[in-house]
């Protein structure tokens, strides 16, 4: 089997699965890590509720304060994308769902020993403390068949090949089967298979100037969905596509992977889902 992926809420009820060594996280961690563990496995039992779709994640809305009126702004152009692009008809500016991780546990917090990813802050932060070939996603009870994702993602001290990502139509039964758009330290993107915890490189390492490289560098990873086609974008920026027809439906999920830097941490933000109709 090449390259196992490996989801860490999976691997608390499985250790004997992981090879990496043991890692000692501090107790409030470990309490926290936890908690937020056993939140996402007992929401990955299935049950004969389906799961929620297109129901669009609502933020808080601030108490209005008692200030002066400020003058009139201009209105903005709401943003359309020319036939020739692959997000043509799509309502931008009305995304179908918006998560800006204020909330707490919309997201699964795995763990174990190598890797972590956690809310702080209101953001996700993945890290990934062992150079090797694992990967470990986080996933959401999201869930959608043709769409177009975006994901902020800001990586701290990194070289190379170190990269994080961002994965669609995540299933099989223990949820290590998907896609994956992933962007380098060094700017390069490239698109993956998971099956069933064996990999497959669909497009290997594409170096763009989309992509801003380098340590303490924010990129905005675009992945788009339709039938068989995969289209990637950065920033807004058309990178490439590839076509593949395995996977039609599934979950979403964000990951760090480190292959040079330990402890290669990435924090995410700012996930927007637009749902595409056939």
């Amino acid at each position: 089997m090449k390259r196992p992926f490996l989801l860490a809420a999976l691997c608390l009820m499985a250790l004997n699965a992981c090879s990496r060594p043991a890692l000692e996280l501090p107790p409030d961690r470990l309490a926290t890590q936890a908690a937020a563990t056993r939140t996402f496995v007992a929401a990955m039992v299935p049950s004969s509720t389906p799961p929620p779709t297109a129901t669009p994640i609502q933020t808080a809305t601030p108490e209005p304060t008692l200030t002066s009126t400020p003058a009139p702004q201009p209105t903005e152009t709401a943003l359309s994308f020319p036939e020739d692009d692959a997000r043509f008809g799509l309502s931008y500016d009305s995304p179908s769902v918006v998560d800006d991780f204020s909330v707490r546990y919309r997201w699964g917090e795995p763990w174990f020993p190598g890797a972590v990813i956690y809310w702080q802050d209101a953001s996700m932060v993945a890290v990934d403390y062992l150079t090797d070939n694992y990967v470990m996603w986080s996933t959401s009870l999201l869930e959608a068949r043709d769409f177009y994702v975006e994901l902020t993602a800001r990586i701290d001290e990194c070289e190379g090949d170190d990269s994080y990502g961002l994965a669609g139509r995540i299933g099989g039964d223990l949820v290590n089967s998907g896609y994956t758009l992933e962007f380098s330290c060094e700017g390069a993107y490239r698109f993956r298979k998971f099956v069933n915890g064996s990999v497959i490189s669909l497009v290997d390492w594409i170096p763009n100037a989309a992509i801003n490289a380098g340590s303490d560098q924010e990129n905005t990873l675009g992945f788009l969905a339709r039938g068989d086609r995969l289209v990637a974008y950065a920033n807004g920026t058309y990178l490439g596509e590839i076509t593949d027809r395995d996977f039609s439906t599934g979950l979403f999920g964000m990951f760090a992977n480190a292959l040079q830097t330990e402890s290669l941490t990435v924090v995410f933000d700012n996930f927007r889902l637009w749902y595409i109709t056939p």
